[in-house]
């Protein structure tokens, strides 16, 4: 097994000390840390290779916690709705059109940016309707480029909202049940599994889920040991849209549904949760559940700023997410770390409540322990896997960097990801991918894929900008 050295690093562990080694070292043995430690501990013995960190932040592999790969394609396409307006204007006229290759293009397009940005594992929250064979096509590349991928596997059925679903609740279950055990974890631990069984009021108003289909879920879950997700508790604080909607209705609002249903607790990961109320928090936190916080998603829909840091000092697991970049443009998991830090400080009026450090736990050790992963990843500790990025902070944007890790939470960019290793597997090296040659051929697919949906959406004036527009005639220009 091949021993690799990563030497004279600004280490940052995220153990349990929270330990930081100036000048300090990580050994790779395999697919796993074998030791890390300062500067006064390099070991001396003989390696197969040595890399030099020095000006460089070694941390954790990141981990989003939520993402969408197939909106990859629609980039700078969401901007101006709503979240409730987002789905009838955007979403549901793109969804017809997309195929399974575009799906698998989606996939590499996933795995290229998030590694080359430093992000080593991510949840891949599904919507769509997702065979085997479909579950196969998003699943290789990522495992071929070398993300660690968990695959949210939706849990649908036919419902009013959903009419053309292939199966009823019974079928849907038993079909799932089947695929368990061969999707559990796949390619060496680089593919795993969770269900998604959506609960959030927007869901609930188009009529996509049920009281059912949750409880069964939960049930399908629990059997297996897996871990549920979940959209919760989005959507505008507004009596004309649909959380508010929904909340007069019922009287409950989405974690109160689920726990009055017993059926909330420590499995499940929920996503946003923007209008999470205190009572709602505690719930949360008594159930030990994780909260997934994606602070640049829930600006840019105009949806608030959700409860991060008023959620951890409930007790909530917080770990943060990008969504995908049909919403934000983004899935740079340093660019989520800074937007936190800044948009609960805006919340609270108080730079203070959530410091790069916080930031940086709930990216990766937090994430993993909400993917039910912290034994194995989210950490620099021997006996972890050696899943691992480091940041060059001798950059004109980072330098000088005094205080490295507010440097790399609030100067750095993800690209500046100089090596990133996955299950002790080198992904990326010098700031280029070593497991994917046609990195250029696969833009222009998607560049080609994406116009033409767009166009068969109707959805060619969502792509021009306002300054497109035709110009004013003379006698306008006069009147105005």
């Amino acid at each position: 097994m091949a021993r690799v050295l990563i030497k004279n690093g600004y280490v940052i562990t995220v153990d349990r000390r929270r330990s930081v080694h100036p000048g300090g070292f990580v050994l790779i043995n395999g697919s796993k840390i074998e030791r890390v430690g300062g500067s006064a501990e390099v070991p001396t013995e003989a390696v197969e290779r040595t890399i030099d960190a020095r000006g460089m932040a070694v941390i954790p592999g990141l981990i989003n916690a939520h993402q969408h790969f197939y909106y990859h394609l629609f980039k700078g396409m969401g901007h101006g709705l709503l979240l409730e307006d987002w789905f009838p204007k955007l979403v549901f006229p793109v969804l017809p059109h997309l195929t399974d290759d575009d799906m698998e293009l989606t996939s590499y397009l996933a795995a290229i940016d998030m590694l080359n940005t430093g992000t080593t594992c991510c949840l891949n929250h599904l919507r769509t309707t997702t065979s085997e064979a479909l579950l196969r096509r998003i699943a290789e590349p990522t495992a071929e480029v070398g993300l660690r991928q968990v695959i949210g596997k939706e849990v649908q059925c036919r419902l009013p909202g959903n009419p053309r679903h292939p199966r009823n609740i019974a079928e849907e279950i038993a079909y799932i049940e089947e695929l368990i055990p061969r999707w559990k974890s796949r390619r060496e631990g680089f593919t795993r599994m969770c269900l998604v069984a959506e609960c959030t009021s927007v869901f609930v108003e188009q009529k996509l889920t049920s009281a059912e289909l949750l409880i069964e879920s939960k049930r399908l879950a629990d059997r297996h040991g897996l871990k549920l997700a979940a959209h919760i508790s989005g959507g505008t604080l507004s009596f004309d849209k649909s959380y508010l909607q929904i909340l007069r209705k019922t009287g409950q609002t989405d974690a109160q549904m689920l726990m009055q249903m017993g059926l909330l607790d420590s499995s499940w990961i929920l996503v946003h949760g923007i209008n999470c109320t205190p009572t709602d928090l505690r719930l949360i936190a008594d159930s030990g559940a994780s909260l997934v916080y994606c602070p640049t998603s829930e600006a840019v829909r105009g949806g608030g700023i959700g409860p991060a840091a008023t959620a951890m000092a409930a007790g909530v697991n917080v770990a943060l997410g990008s969504d995908g970049p049909m919403v934000d443009d983004s899935v740079d998991m340093i660019e989520q770390m800074k937007a936190c830090s800044f948009l609960q400080g805006v919340k609270h009026l108080d730079p203070t409540i959530m410091p790069p450090e916080r930031c940086i736990e709930m990216a990766t050790i937090n994430a993993a322990k909400a993917l039910g992963l912290d034994g194995e990843i989210g950490s620099l500790e021997p006996g972890k896997l050696a899943d691992i990025a480091l940041f060059d902070l001798e950059t004109p944007h980072s330098s000088p960097a005094t205080n490295p890790i507010a440097s790399l939470v609030f100067s750095a960019r993800g690209p500046d990801a100089h090596t990133v290793f996955v299950n002790g597997c080198e992904v990326v090296r010098n700031h280029k991918l070593t497991r994917c040659d046609d990195v250029q051929g696969l833009f222009v697919r998607a560049r080609a894929r994406a116009q033409e949906i767009v166009t068969k959406a109707g959805l060619s004036d969502r792509a021009k900008s306002a300054w497109l527009k035709p110009a004013a005639s003379a006698t306008e220009r006069t009147m105005t």
